[in-house]
């Protein structure tokens, strides 16, 4: 019986799920199911989700934990894809979950907004995409709340783990092959331990389940607890956690010439997350700390 549906199984936030006692089915008030590309493959066969969840018939939701990340490469050349996975694909899913009545929990990002304010970005702040990336996942958040069914969007940032390519193992991989590194120093956030995230999100999960009548906000942020940090900063960090001797050198944003733009200010407020659910999250430095020492 299949209570909680997943879509998504190989990225952060799914394995960090999987880890987790009811991704192991180890509990007996719900289990997770989950979908990969191998089982149900998103992209290609986006106009059967609805059906797929229809015939799966979860009692208790879905989580969409999948996401087209890879930002560069949807602003040059792969923004069809990003397209039907980030906007097409959760739109299919919130409103599956509406014809069984069941509640929707979507997984969003920071770069909906722009990052030029100067203070920490609240969930109702106005959105403006930092890239196409952004815009994709923007519009599938559109998607999701025009359908008008139950659950809620989790935006997100910096999400960081042992699993797959992000920022700490991308600078940790940069690091082993080079005396000095440089990294920019002009854009901040709240980097999100993926354990932390998976722990949260179903809390936030539970809580909905167990009050069915509560009225909720359409949109909550998730981030790691603890001071928001550059990624000059955050990189200096790594590379000492790891061990190395690499030099950390800032630049700007504008001299390291990304293909596609960043917001400069990445950093989510998550206080309505904190007052609703009543979680608060631990601080990013102790996920750290876990992923260097493997016991994430």
């Amino acid at each position: 019986m299949t209570r909680i549906l997943v879509f998504g199984k190989n990225g952060q936030l799914a394995t960090a799920l999987a880890k987790t006692q009811f991704g192991a089915q180890t509990s007996p008030e719900f289990n997770l199911k989950f979908v990969g590309s191998s089982e149900f493959n998103l992209i290609k066969q986006v106009t059967d989700i609805y059906k797929y969840i229809l015939t799966v018939k979860p009692i208790d939701g879905v989580i969409n934990a999948s996401a087209y990340t890879d930002v560069d490469k949807a602003e040059i050349h792969g923004a069809e894809d990003a397209w039907v996975l980030n906007a097409l694909a959760p739109e299919q899913m919130a409103k599956a979950c509406k014809a069984l009545n069941i509640p929707f929990f979507h997984v969003s990002t920071e770069s909906v907004f722009a990052g030029v304010k100067s203070t920490s970005y609240k969930p109702n702040s106005a959105v403006s995409p930092a890239n196409f990336y952004g815009l994709t996942k923007l519009e599938g958040e559109h998607m999701v709340q025009a359908v008008n069914g139950i659950g809620a969007i989790f935006r997100t940032s910096w999400v960081f783990s042992n699993t797959g390519h992000n920022f700490v193992t991308a600078i940790r991989g940069v690091a082993r092959k080079h005396k000095t590194i440089q990294v920019v120093a002009d854009q901040m956030g709240l980097p999100t331990h993926a354990s932390d995230l998976a722990n949260a999100l179903l809390d936030a999960v539970r809580f909905t389940l167990a009050n069915p009548y509560k009225k909720f906000d359409p949109v909550y942020h998730i981030a790691g607890g603890g001071v928001p940090i550059s990624r000059f900063d955050f990189a200096r960090l790594i590379v000492q956690s790891a061990g190395l001797k690499t030099r950390v050198e800032p630049i700007t944003s504008s001299q390291f010439a990304a293909i596609a733009p960043r917001p400069k200010n990445a950093v989510l407020d998550t206080e309505s997350f904190t007052s609703t659910f009543g979680i608060d999250m631990p601080d990013w430095q102790i996920g750290l700390k876990h992923m260097f020492s493997k016991t994430e």
